[in-house]
């Protein structure tokens, strides 16, 4: 009878263990196991955030278990400042919960700022708007009493001003105080000496003198000139002169 009862209490005992570990083996696997193994294989949809504000994108991102990372902000003309121009992993990318997605809002439109170039020569204001990023536009002369020829009167637009790249920089060079005009003599024919004589008499200078061959003329006269005859110019211009040598 002893015999009996002992043989019960162990076939009890072991039935009630093997029970024991049936239940810690289901609730580990409930609690540990399939959670890790659901996580495993759970993705989600990266969802679109271009466009959104960082606010909206994170506030989307975490309704879906995924983290969220602002990195550099960058230049951009179609995308408003302020709102997400990229993002990583892209829209419609499979990951895994509690990935963190990278993004990069939009700065806007980039602006340049027009340099002053009033009162600088042509090849310096030149060389100053195109190192700005910006493009020397019209450009005209005026007489000025102020500025001296061949410097910037005005620009337009004016400096500070913020444009777009490539902008174009319109230009009013100035030509010096307003001058009379004369009509330019015929010098052709006449000795070098002469011509220079009645040019300075008029007020204009003989700016360059190109000497060529001639068996036409004696030596030292002049044989071309620019502007030509009867042409309108302005007091103190220039004059070019060819003249004959031997």
């Amino acid at each position: 009878m002893d015999k009996m009862l002992t043989i019960l209490r162990e076939a009890a005992l072991f039935i009630a263990c093997a029970v024991f570990t049936a239940v810690v083996g289901l609730i580990v696997m409930d609690q540990v196991v399939m959670p890790r193994f659901v996580r495993q294989s759970v993705q989600i949809t990266v969802p679109d955030l271009v466009g959104l504000t960082p606010a909206q994108a994170r506030a989307r991102l975490a309704s879906q278990g995924l983290r969220f990372k602002e990195e550099a902000a960058r230049w951009d003309a179609q995308v408003s400042a302020g709102h997400i121009l990229l993002q990583n992993p892209p829209a419609g990318f499979k990951v895994k919960p509690n990935r963190t997605v990278y993004v990069a809002p939009s700065l806007g439109v980039r602006l340049f700022a027009v340099p002053d170039v009033q009162n600088r020569t042509l090849r310096q204001a030149r060389l100053w708007i195109e190192q700005a990023g910006l493009v020397v536009g019209n450009i005209t002369e005026a007489t000025s009493e102020r500025v001296r020829e061949d410097l910037i009167i005005r620009q337009a637009p004016q400096p500070g001003t913020e444009v777009d790249a490539g902008t174009r920089v319109h230009l009013v060079v100035s030509s010096g105080p307003p001058r009379e005009f004369v009509e330019m003599p015929n010098v052709v024919e006449m000795k070098l000496d002469d011509a220079r004589h009645l040019l300075t008499s008029l007020s204009l200078r003989i700016d360059n003198i190109r000497y060529e061959f001639s068996t036409a003329y004696d030596p030292d006269v002049v044989i071309g000139q620019e502007p030509e005859f009867g042409a309108s110019i302005r007091s103190g211009s220039s004059v070019r002169l060819v003249v004959s040598k031997l």
